[in-house]
Protein backbone atom coordinates (compact mmCIF):
# COMPACT_ATOMS: atom_id res chain seq x y z
CA UNK A 1 0.00 0.00 0.00
CA UNK A 2 2.85 2.41 0.71
CA UNK A 3 3.86 2.32 -2.95
CA UNK A 4 0.48 3.61 -4.15
CA UNK A 5 -0.15 7.17 -5.26
CA UNK A 6 -3.72 8.51 -5.18
CA UNK A 7 -4.47 11.48 -7.39
CA UNK A 8 -7.09 13.12 -9.61
CA UNK A 9 -6.71 13.33 -13.37
CA UNK A 10 -7.04 16.26 -15.72
CA UNK A 11 -9.15 15.71 -18.83
CA UNK A 12 -6.05 15.22 -20.98
CA UNK A 13 -4.97 12.38 -18.66
CA UNK A 14 -8.17 10.33 -18.79
CA UNK A 15 -6.35 7.64 -20.76
CA UNK A 16 -4.74 6.69 -17.43
CA UNK A 17 -8.21 5.87 -16.07
CA UNK A 18 -8.79 3.56 -19.02
CA UNK A 19 -5.52 1.72 -18.40
CA UNK A 20 -7.15 -0.05 -15.46
CA UNK A 21 -6.27 -3.66 -16.27
CA UNK A 22 -9.15 -5.71 -14.87
CA UNK A 23 -12.56 -4.12 -15.47
CA UNK A 24 -15.35 -6.49 -14.39
CA UNK A 25 -16.95 -8.69 -17.04
CA UNK A 26 -19.93 -9.65 -14.85
CA UNK A 27 -21.97 -6.54 -15.62
CA UNK A 28 -21.33 -4.98 -12.21
CA UNK A 29 -20.84 -1.26 -12.67
CA UNK A 30 -21.95 -1.38 -16.31
CA UNK A 31 -23.56 1.79 -17.69
CA UNK A 32 -25.73 2.35 -20.74
CA UNK A 33 -23.71 5.47 -21.58
CA UNK A 34 -20.00 5.57 -22.28
CA UNK A 35 -17.43 7.31 -20.11
CA UNK A 36 -17.28 10.14 -22.65
CA UNK A 37 -21.07 10.48 -22.83
CA UNK A 38 -21.32 10.75 -19.05
CA UNK A 39 -19.20 13.89 -19.21
CA UNK A 40 -16.81 13.50 -16.29
CA UNK A 41 -14.77 16.60 -15.48
CA UNK A 42 -11.15 17.26 -14.63
CA UNK A 43 -10.38 16.72 -10.97
CA UNK A 44 -13.32 14.36 -10.44
CA UNK A 45 -11.69 11.28 -11.94
CA UNK A 46 -9.29 9.56 -9.54
CA UNK A 47 -6.82 6.68 -9.78
CA UNK A 48 -4.59 4.70 -7.48
CA UNK A 49 -1.27 4.30 -9.27
CA UNK A 50 1.48 1.77 -8.71
CA UNK A 51 4.14 3.10 -11.01
CA UNK A 52 2.31 3.67 -14.29
CA UNK A 53 -0.38 1.06 -13.55
CA UNK A 54 -3.86 2.11 -12.48
CA UNK A 55 -4.76 -0.45 -9.80
CA UNK A 56 -8.00 1.22 -8.66
CA UNK A 57 -10.18 4.00 -10.12
CA UNK A 58 -13.14 6.16 -9.23
CA UNK A 59 -15.15 8.77 -11.16
CA UNK A 60 -17.50 11.31 -9.60
CA UNK A 61 -20.37 12.84 -11.58
CA UNK A 62 -22.30 16.07 -11.25
CA UNK A 63 -24.36 18.39 -13.46
CA UNK A 64 -22.40 20.94 -15.44
CA UNK A 65 -24.00 23.85 -13.60
CA UNK A 66 -22.89 22.72 -10.12
CA UNK A 67 -19.49 23.33 -8.58
CA UNK A 68 -19.41 20.00 -6.73
CA UNK A 69 -20.04 16.39 -7.79
CA UNK A 70 -23.31 14.77 -6.75
CA UNK A 71 -22.30 11.12 -6.82
CA UNK A 72 -19.63 8.50 -7.20
CA UNK A 73 -20.93 6.29 -9.99
CA UNK A 74 -17.85 4.54 -11.38
CA UNK A 75 -15.63 2.66 -8.97
CA UNK A 76 -13.28 -0.28 -9.44
CA UNK A 77 -11.10 -1.38 -6.52
CA UNK A 78 -8.00 -3.42 -7.10
CA UNK A 79 -8.20 -7.16 -7.64
CA UNK A 80 -5.07 -8.38 -5.82
CA UNK A 81 -4.71 -9.37 -2.15
CA UNK A 82 -4.75 -5.71 -1.14
CA UNK A 83 -7.35 -4.71 -3.73
CA UNK A 84 -10.18 -3.84 -1.36
CA UNK A 85 -7.90 -1.79 0.86
CA UNK A 86 -6.43 -0.02 -2.20
CA UNK A 87 -9.94 0.86 -3.32
CA UNK A 88 -10.89 2.08 0.15
CA UNK A 89 -7.76 4.21 0.39
CA UNK A 90 -8.50 5.73 -3.01
CA UNK A 91 -12.02 6.67 -1.90
CA UNK A 92 -10.76 8.15 1.36
CA UNK A 93 -8.29 10.34 -0.55
CA UNK A 94 -10.87 11.40 -3.15
CA UNK A 95 -13.59 12.22 -0.62
CA UNK A 96 -11.13 14.19 1.52
CA UNK A 97 -10.23 16.34 -1.50
CA UNK A 98 -13.69 16.74 -3.04
CA UNK A 99 -15.79 17.33 0.08
CA UNK A 100 -14.45 20.78 0.84
CA UNK A 101 -15.85 23.07 3.57
CA UNK A 102 -18.05 24.79 0.96
CA UNK A 103 -19.37 21.50 -0.47
CA UNK A 104 -23.08 21.79 -1.21
CA UNK A 105 -25.52 19.93 -3.45
CA UNK A 106 -29.30 19.44 -3.25
CA UNK A 107 -28.96 15.75 -2.37
CA UNK A 108 -26.55 15.43 0.53
CA UNK A 109 -23.49 16.57 2.41
CA UNK A 110 -21.12 14.44 0.32
CA UNK A 111 -21.36 12.37 -2.88
CA UNK A 112 -23.27 9.13 -2.52
CA UNK A 113 -22.09 5.99 -4.30
CA UNK A 114 -24.34 4.52 -6.97
CA UNK A 115 -23.38 0.92 -7.67
CA UNK A 116 -25.03 -0.36 -10.84
CA UNK A 117 -25.77 -4.09 -10.74
CA UNK A 118 -27.22 -6.81 -12.98
CA UNK A 119 -30.75 -7.86 -12.05
CA UNK A 120 -29.48 -11.30 -10.97
CA UNK A 121 -26.28 -10.24 -9.26
CA UNK A 122 -26.94 -12.27 -6.13
CA UNK A 123 -27.46 -15.48 -8.11
CA UNK A 124 -24.21 -15.35 -10.14
CA UNK A 125 -20.93 -15.97 -8.27
CA UNK A 126 -18.90 -13.67 -10.55
CA UNK A 127 -21.31 -10.74 -10.20
CA UNK A 128 -21.71 -11.31 -6.48
CA UNK A 129 -17.94 -11.28 -5.95
CA UNK A 130 -17.50 -8.09 -7.98
CA UNK A 131 -20.37 -6.37 -6.14
CA UNK A 132 -19.23 -7.45 -2.70
CA UNK A 133 -15.68 -6.23 -3.35
CA UNK A 134 -16.98 -2.75 -4.20
CA UNK A 135 -19.34 -2.69 -1.24
CA UNK A 136 -16.56 -3.82 1.12
CA UNK A 137 -14.14 -1.16 -0.16
CA UNK A 138 -16.80 1.56 0.12
CA UNK A 139 -17.67 0.49 3.66
CA UNK A 140 -13.99 0.56 4.64
CA UNK A 141 -13.93 4.13 3.34
CA UNK A 142 -16.82 5.05 5.65
CA UNK A 143 -19.88 4.64 3.45
CA UNK A 144 -22.84 2.39 4.23
CA UNK A 145 -25.66 0.83 2.22
CA UNK A 146 -28.81 2.96 2.29
CA UNK A 147 -31.09 1.37 -0.29
CA UNK A 148 -31.24 -0.98 -3.26
CA UNK A 149 -33.48 -0.14 -6.20
CA UNK A 150 -34.90 -1.96 -9.20
CA UNK A 151 -34.26 -0.33 -12.57
CA UNK A 152 -37.36 -0.86 -14.72
CA UNK A 153 -38.28 -0.46 -18.37
CA UNK A 154 -41.54 -0.53 -20.30
CA UNK A 155 -41.70 -0.52 -24.10
CA UNK A 156 -44.70 -0.60 -26.46
CA UNK A 157 -43.84 -4.11 -27.61
CA UNK A 158 -44.50 -5.35 -24.08
CA UNK A 159 -48.17 -4.46 -24.51
CA UNK A 160 -50.09 -1.37 -23.47
CA UNK A 161 -52.18 -2.11 -20.35
CA UNK A 162 -55.88 -1.17 -20.47
CA UNK A 163 -56.77 2.29 -19.28
CA UNK A 164 -58.54 2.51 -15.92
CA UNK A 165 -62.34 2.20 -15.96
CA UNK A 166 -62.75 2.97 -12.25
CA UNK A 167 -60.77 6.20 -12.04
CA UNK A 168 -61.02 9.45 -13.94
CA UNK A 169 -58.12 11.83 -14.43
CA UNK A 170 -57.82 15.61 -14.53
CA UNK A 171 -54.78 17.82 -15.13
CA UNK A 172 -52.87 18.70 -11.95
CA UNK A 173 -52.31 22.43 -12.32
CA UNK A 174 -52.87 23.93 -8.87
CA UNK A 175 -49.69 23.92 -6.78
CA UNK A 176 -51.63 24.22 -3.52
CA UNK A 177 -53.62 21.09 -4.34
CA UNK A 178 -50.51 19.21 -5.45
CA UNK A 179 -48.64 20.08 -2.26
CA UNK A 180 -51.60 18.96 -0.14
CA UNK A 181 -51.86 15.66 -2.02
CA UNK A 182 -48.13 14.98 -1.85
CA UNK A 183 -48.05 15.84 1.85
CA UNK A 184 -50.73 13.26 2.57
CA UNK A 185 -49.13 10.61 0.36
CA UNK A 186 -45.82 10.95 2.20
CA UNK A 187 -47.44 9.66 5.38
CA UNK A 188 -46.76 5.93 5.46
CA UNK A 189 -44.76 5.92 2.23
CA UNK A 190 -42.46 2.92 1.73
CA UNK A 191 -40.08 4.90 -0.49
CA UNK A 192 -36.70 5.55 1.11
CA UNK A 193 -36.33 9.09 -0.27
CA UNK A 194 -39.84 9.98 0.89
CA UNK A 195 -39.18 8.69 4.38
CA UNK A 196 -35.88 10.52 4.76
CA UNK A 197 -37.06 13.88 3.45
CA UNK A 198 -40.25 13.75 5.52
CA UNK A 199 -38.33 12.82 8.68
CA UNK A 200 -35.91 15.68 8.06
CA UNK A 201 -38.28 18.41 6.88
CA UNK A 202 -41.84 17.35 7.62
CA UNK A 203 -44.48 16.41 5.03
CA UNK A 204 -45.35 19.87 3.70
CA UNK A 205 -41.77 21.05 3.19
CA UNK A 206 -40.86 17.69 1.67
CA UNK A 207 -43.86 17.94 -0.67
CA UNK A 208 -42.88 21.44 -1.77
CA UNK A 209 -39.33 20.31 -2.42
CA UNK A 210 -40.54 17.32 -4.44
CA UNK A 211 -42.85 19.53 -6.49
CA UNK A 212 -40.05 21.98 -7.26
CA UNK A 213 -37.69 19.16 -8.28
CA UNK A 214 -40.21 17.58 -10.65
CA UNK A 215 -41.26 20.92 -12.13
CA UNK A 216 -37.63 21.41 -13.12
CA UNK A 217 -37.47 18.21 -15.19
CA UNK A 218 -37.08 18.69 -18.97
CA UNK A 219 -40.50 17.07 -19.48
CA UNK A 220 -42.35 19.84 -17.68
CA UNK A 221 -45.69 19.33 -15.95
CA UNK A 222 -48.33 19.18 -18.70
CA UNK A 223 -48.76 15.41 -18.22
CA UNK A 224 -49.45 15.49 -14.47
CA UNK A 225 -52.84 14.09 -13.46
CA UNK A 226 -55.02 13.88 -10.36
CA UNK A 227 -57.04 10.66 -10.05
CA UNK A 228 -60.65 10.46 -8.78
CA UNK A 229 -62.84 7.46 -8.01
CA UNK A 230 -66.47 6.97 -9.06
CA UNK A 231 -67.71 8.94 -6.05
CA UNK A 232 -65.56 11.90 -7.03
CA UNK A 233 -63.10 11.40 -4.19
CA UNK A 234 -59.47 12.21 -4.83
CA UNK A 235 -57.47 8.97 -4.85
CA UNK A 236 -53.96 10.00 -5.83
CA UNK A 237 -51.64 11.64 -8.32
CA UNK A 238 -49.38 10.55 -11.18
CA UNK A 239 -46.71 12.88 -12.56
CA UNK A 240 -45.34 11.64 -15.91
CA UNK A 241 -42.44 13.65 -17.30
CA UNK A 242 -39.13 13.26 -19.10
CA UNK A 243 -35.60 13.28 -17.74
CA UNK A 244 -32.55 14.04 -19.87
CA UNK A 245 -32.82 10.69 -21.65
CA UNK A 246 -36.24 9.06 -21.46
CA UNK A 247 -39.89 9.28 -20.58
CA UNK A 248 -40.36 8.51 -16.88
CA UNK A 249 -42.99 8.63 -14.16
CA UNK A 250 -41.48 11.30 -11.96
CA UNK A 251 -43.76 10.46 -9.05
CA UNK A 252 -46.99 8.68 -8.25
CA UNK A 253 -48.84 7.96 -5.06
CA UNK A 254 -52.15 6.89 -3.57
CA UNK A 255 -53.65 8.66 -0.58
CA UNK A 256 -53.45 6.58 2.62
CA UNK A 257 -57.22 6.07 2.93
CA UNK A 258 -57.36 4.57 -0.59
CA UNK A 259 -54.41 2.19 -0.36
CA UNK A 260 -54.88 -1.54 -0.69
CA UNK A 261 -57.11 -1.42 -3.78
CA UNK A 262 -54.46 -1.67 -6.49
CA UNK A 263 -54.91 1.93 -7.63
CA UNK A 264 -51.18 2.22 -8.36
CA UNK A 265 -51.81 0.02 -11.40
CA UNK A 266 -54.37 2.53 -12.69
CA UNK A 267 -51.95 5.42 -12.19
CA UNK A 268 -49.10 3.69 -14.00
CA UNK A 269 -51.40 2.65 -16.86
CA UNK A 270 -52.58 6.25 -17.30
CA UNK A 271 -48.99 7.46 -17.57
CA UNK A 272 -48.20 4.82 -20.18
CA UNK A 273 -51.20 5.84 -22.27
CA UNK A 274 -50.02 9.45 -22.15
CA UNK A 275 -46.53 8.46 -23.25
CA UNK A 276 -47.83 6.07 -25.92
CA UNK A 277 -49.93 8.84 -27.46
CA UNK A 278 -46.70 10.81 -27.82
CA UNK A 279 -44.89 7.88 -29.43
CA UNK A 280 -42.37 7.40 -26.62
CA UNK A 281 -40.13 4.44 -27.56
CA UNK A 282 -39.66 3.42 -23.92
CA UNK A 283 -40.37 4.47 -20.35
CA UNK A 284 -37.74 3.98 -17.64
CA UNK A 285 -38.49 4.00 -13.93
CA UNK A 286 -37.21 2.63 -10.64
CA UNK A 287 -38.49 1.67 -7.23
CA UNK A 288 -36.94 0.54 -3.97
CA UNK A 289 -36.61 -3.19 -3.44
CA UNK A 290 -38.25 -2.62 -0.06
CA UNK A 291 -41.29 -0.97 -1.66
CA UNK A 292 -42.84 -4.31 -2.52
CA UNK A 293 -46.35 -3.04 -3.42
CA UNK A 294 -44.94 -0.62 -6.01
CA UNK A 295 -42.56 -3.21 -7.43
CA UNK A 296 -45.49 -5.63 -7.76
CA UNK A 297 -47.56 -2.97 -9.52
CA UNK A 298 -44.86 -2.30 -12.10
CA UNK A 299 -44.56 -6.05 -12.70
CA UNK A 300 -48.32 -6.45 -13.22
CA UNK A 301 -48.37 -3.59 -15.70
CA UNK A 302 -45.63 -5.23 -17.74
CA UNK A 303 -42.41 -3.48 -16.79
CA UNK A 304 -39.23 -5.54 -16.94
CA UNK A 305 -36.33 -5.35 -14.49
CA UNK A 306 -33.24 -4.23 -16.41
CA UNK A 307 -30.89 -4.05 -13.44
CA UNK A 308 -30.45 -2.85 -9.89
CA UNK A 309 -28.79 0.13 -8.26
CA UNK A 310 -27.42 0.12 -4.75
CA UNK A 311 -26.85 3.50 -3.08
CA UNK A 312 -24.28 3.90 -0.32
CA UNK A 313 -23.91 7.12 1.66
Amino acid sequence: MSDLIFRPLDADEFDVFHRYATPPTSGVGARTLTFEELGYRSGRVWVALRGDEAVARAAFWGPDDFDHPFSLDWFDPGTGPDGIEAGAALLRAAYAALVTPDYATPIGDRPDYHLFLPADWRERPDARADAEARIAAAEKAGLSVRVERLNLRWAPEYGLPPRSTRLTFAPATDDMVIVEVLSRILVGSLDDDDRRTMAEKGPEAAAREGLADLAGFPGGRDRWRLAYDGAGELVGIVMPTRNSYNATIGYLGVLPEHRGHGYADDLVAEALHIFSAEGAPQVTDNTDVGNEPMAASFARIGYRVTGRRMILV
